[in-house]
């Protein structure tokens, strides 16, 4: 019964996020000025418009790779020193009370029935090709931030965007794909370097977890000792957040219309976030640095992946600040738009 509630879940949320009429701005006229069906125009409302274009095919690969130079850079600036040092802050904090926020998740876990317990069952029967479900809710908690859920609302958006020929969701599916590819590498390059011990495995006199650091001197006796023992060794930063927190941000910036994504995407990442604790593989102290550079990472991709045309701003530049819209007749408007690559147009409204 959980496996099929879960599974609607995801197709619900994927689904809501699309069903929505698509309004496109002049779409014939943006076609013949291109050449070809390879690009759509978005009215998100009466200020603000984007362009999305047809992505390649596979591009997301050597995207996501390139997104670990492009973010770092997009990022070190001034401006993003106060979070910055905000996020250092929370996790040294945290860290300090790591080991009672621990002991409280479970003693309120087991107040009101949650089980430390992550079950799942293999769909595929195989364990070099794995595909887990969860069977029951402590587990679905869980599986919110696993890759499998992200990978299911990528390919729902995918299929969407084919079967509708919709350049937002098939660039959206091809967003998602680029930074789980990025914030991957990303989170096991960190892994690696910190291999903080978890709540479950913690060694006895570190009650918020040892932190056994890379040796840059005996780098293969490192990995080889991270490997050894991965649920010992990977808790900070954590996966599970890092990934969510992208996907929020990536989906709810391709769909600004949509308010409810951010609340609901967040809420279920609190749920996650307190199971994860309550199942002893995360600490408090692993989500500030994997919700920042989550949201960091979807901001990049989503602005590397479409033009913002600011409707009212450009439209005042190349049509004048007085510019309004005509009334032609009762029921037939005209008014001064944009075209692609910012061409003064007019855009007509017939109300039949």
């Amino acid at each position: 019964m959980f496996r099929f509630t879960f599974s609607t879940l995801l197709i619900f949320i994927t689904v809501a996020c699309l069903s929505q009429e698509i309004r496109y701005i002049d779409k014939q006229t943006l076609e013949d000025s291109i050449g070809f069906n390879s690009t759509h125009l978005y009215r998100i409302n009466d200020s603000t418009q984007y362009v999305y274009s047809q992505p390649k095919l596979l591009k997301w690969i050597p995207n996501g790779f390139s997104d670990l130079y492009h973010v770092p850079r997009q990022y070190w600036k001034k401006e993003t020193i106060k979070p910055a040092i905000g996020i250092a802050a929370a996790t040294g904090v945290l860290i300090v009370f790591d080991g009672q926020i621990y002991d409280g998740v479970r003693k309120f876990s087991d107040f009101i029935g949650l089980a430390p317990s992550n079950n799942t069952i293999n769909l595929t029967g195989s364990r070099t090709l794995a595909f887990n479900i969860p069977t029951d809710l402590s587990s679905g908690l869980y599986y919110i931030g696993d890759g499998i859920t992200e990978i299911g609302i990528c390919s729902g958006f995918y299929v969407f965007g084919l079967a509708t020929k919709d350049k937002r969701a098939l660039t959206t599916s091809h967003e998602l794909a680029e930074g789980m590819v990025a914030v991957g590498v990303t989170v096991q390059v960190l892994k690696h370097l910190t291999m903080r011990e978890t709540p479950e495995r913690r060694s006895p006199g570190y009650p918020s977890g040892k932190w056994k650091w890379f040796d840059v001197l005996q780098p293969i006796e490192s990995i080889k000792e991270y490997h050894r023992s991965v649920p010992s060794n990977d808790a900070f930063p954590s996966g599970h957040l890092i990934t969510a927190m992208m996907t929020a941000t990536v989906i709810a910036k391709n769909y600004p219309e949509k308010k409810w994504i951010r609340p609901v995407a967040y809420s279920l990442m609190g749920l996650c976030g307190f199971q994860m604790i309550n199942n002893g593989v995360h600490w408090a102290s692993d989500y500030p640095l994997a919700i920042g550079l989550g949201y960091a990472f979807g901001n990049v991709i989503v602005n590397q992946g479409r033009e913002k045309v600011r409707i009212a701003e450009q439209r005042a530049a190349i049509l004048g600040k007085d510019a309004r819209d005509v009334s032609c007749m009762s029921k037939v408007q005209c008014r001064p738009t944009l075209l692609y690559y910012n061409t003064p147009g007019l855009s007509l409204k017939v109300r039949l």
